[in-house]
């Protein structure tokens, strides 16, 4: 796993607020995610930011309000100081839902996370495929840095 991932420059069109009413700080943090409602196939999306209790990010489908969703999130070593990227799998809840005006059919969507478990070595390697497979055809690609 490479830290590949991390998108250095926002997701167009999502203003950072700063008139923040959340108990959680919220990090401004660029990955690319892979998600699911549970039991369906994963897709492809972009961090706009991460909190203790939820996240918020761009994808080219939109979810259904208070559907299950499940996610999965890779921290870069420079991000969290080990050795080699962190994996986590979170599952929660979609609270909102919305098209991005000017784009190409992009959603932001706001989830709230209910748990979540750090992947093992075996499991994280098991999404490498996917999410080279999903970064490679998704529109949200651009976001990359690379």
């Amino acid at each position: 796993m490479q830290s590949k991932f991390l998108v250095n420059v926002p997701p167009a069109g999502l203003p950072f607020h700063s008139g923040e009413r959340r108990s959680n700080p919220r990090f401004d943090l660029h990955f690319f995610i892979l998600l699911r409602v549970l039991g369906d196939l994963w897709a492809v999306g972009v961090t706009a930011n991460v909190s203790a209790t939820g996240a918020f990010f761009v994808t080219d489908r939109p979810f259904l309000l208070s559907a299950p969703i499940e996610y999965v999130l890779t921290f870069p070593p420079d991000l969290t100081k080990v050795a080699n990227p962190v994996r986590v799998r979170f599952f929660g809840k979609v609270l909102r839902s919305q098209r991005v005006h000017d784009s190409s059919g992009a959603f932001r969507i706001a989830v709230r996370s209910d748990a979540h478990r750090y992947l093992s070595r075996e499991q994280s390697a098991s999404f490498d495929a996917i999410e080279q497979k999903l970064s490679a055809t998704s529109q949200l690609s651009g976001y990359d840095s690379d």
